[in-house]
């Protein structure tokens, strides 16, 4: 599998910041997202790269369009 570490790393960040943003728990962002909290954890340490489901399910849970979340990953990244 191809890992790019800075995109893994944007999103990590990304995730971060907008689970933050709601005031919600790693707990509570895997609960809304029908994911496992150590999965969350694990994302958002950059350990893990997320699935297309997962990616789909998060934004979701995030309450934002999956193409927005990417074009923020996608401008960290270039940052």
């Amino acid at each position: 599998m191809i890992r790019d570490k800075a995109l893994i790393t944007a999103f990590a960040d990304e995730l971060r910041s907008r689970r933050a943003g709601l005031g919600v728990s790693q707990e509570e962002l895997a609960h809304r997202a029908g994911l496992n909290r150590t999965y969350v954890a694990k994302l958002e340490l950059a350990t893990n790269q997320p699935t297309l489901t997962a990616l789909h399910l998060l934004a979701q849970a995030l309450d934002v369009p999956l193409n927005d979340l990417m074009a923020a990953v996608l401008a960290r990244r270039a940052r």
